[in-house]
């Protein structure tokens, strides 16, 4: 601010002296607009903070279960569809019919299916009598080798044949497969349908399947046949019990998290499937000896977001904190303990609760720089 009050003197000299020669004006002006211009660069300086959000770091609670979020999947689900082409003589089934096993949900028109095996069955018959006939007279060697080679295989042909038509004509029929129910429907009565083009979906429920990535401690303790409680959130009151089936044997992609599977009873089918809901691990005890009983002897970890947890191969893991005060920026290295849900990781050392750690703009920040608070 000094140099810009003697540069505001320097004017009524310029305009004061008119002696004063061209070039000395001239570089007057420069010093002036020099000053200017370096007292407003420091001005803008100041102004320019970067702005970060922050969380206040948080103690982990002693908790005896770990919950994580579900929804309910059909036991099995699949598409059926015709063995054979033609167009669709009956079809009545919409979103939610029942079935039992073996129970005719669609059947194709069979009249051509029916005469295909009509003839299949007279070549058939009339091959047969002709091989036992030739068999007979080839046992007396009154034939050749060759003529019993021929009907013979002209007998195997046409059995063949038969037993195709027959199968044919049993496929114009689509039955259930199991008990279920009807998901979802592809097809219309009268349409011309192809082999293999699904028709319709079908869906097991009389027991649901679940789905749950979970943290590495759970999927190493869990084992398949283990009891685990389940809550719905259709009624949150109601502790549903289902069973573990299987325990993925690797990560997922995010290599973060395993893959738990498990069974929920429904006989009476009234949980549907795309429920959501929570599984419920319940911890193990742990054991601790006389010395290690003093709750104030074991400090207790705190957990972050892992947004804002750093890393880098040559420093390990670390986090920025603030000064909510005067908004300085801190590295701070830490020790991670174990993943949580959520998208949270528990800290064992180098942070205790209270303290403000930054979560956005992590790459621009340096140890000791100023930052804004949002």
């Amino acid at each position: 601010m000094q140099l810009c009050k003697t540069a505001y003197f320097c004017l009524p000299d310029l305009k004061g002296k008119r002696s004063m020669n061209r070039n000395a004006r001239l570089i007057c002006m420069l010093t002036l607009g020099l000053i200017l211009c370096a007292c407003g660069g420091n001005q803008s300086q100041k102004k320019e903070l970067l702005t970060v959000k922050t969380i206040t770091v948080s103690t982990c609670t002693d908790e005896t279960a770990k919950e994580f979020p579900i929804l309910t999947q059909p036991f099995r689900t699949t598409e059926l569809s015709f063995r054979v082409s033609g167009p669709i003589k009956q079809l009545d089934a919409y979103a939610g019919n029942h079935y039992r096993r073996r129970e005719t949900i669609a059947e194709i028109d069979p009249r051509d299916y029916r005469i295909r095996r009509e003839r299949a069955e007279a070549v058939y018959r009339q091959a047969k009598a002709e091989y036992e006939r030739i068999s007979a007279l080839y046992e007396k060697n009154n034939l050749s080798a060759s003529t019993y080679e021929k009907a013979r295989a002209e007998y195997t042909s046409a059995k063949a044949a038969f037993e195709t038509s027959v199968n044919e004509l049993e496929d114009t029929r689509l039955a259930a497969p199991f008990n279920g129910y009807i998901g979802k429907v592809y097809a219309e009565k009268f349409q011309d349908v192809k082999a293999s083009q699904p028709v319709v979906t079908f869906i097991d429920i009389d027991q649901l399947k679940i789905e749950a990535y979970v943290t590495q401690d759970i999927a190493y303790r869990v084992q398949p046949g283990d009891d685990v409680e389940v809550t719905l959130d259709v009624q949150p009151e109601v502790n549903l019990e289902a069973r573990i089936a299987e325990v993925s044997k690797g990560t997922t992609q995010n290599n973060l998290s395993y893959l738990v599977t498990a069974l929920l009873p429904n006989k009476d089918r009234r949980l549907l499937a795309g429920m959501s809901g929570k599984i419920r691990f319940d911890s193990p005890a742990t054991k601790v000896s006389a010395e290690q009983t003093d709750s104030a002897a074991q400090p207790k970890s705190v957990y972050i977001p892992q947004r804002a947890l750093c890393n880098r191969p040559t420093e390990g893991n670390y986090v920025w904190t603030v000064n909510p005060e005067n908004g300085i920026v801190a590295k701070r290295k830490v020790t991670v303990n174990e993943l949580l849900p959520q998208g949270y990781v528990s800290i064992a050392s180098g942070l205790q609760a209270g303290e403000t750690v930054i979560t956005s703009g992590l790459r621009f920040l340096s140890d000791g720089m100023k930052v804004r608070i949002m």
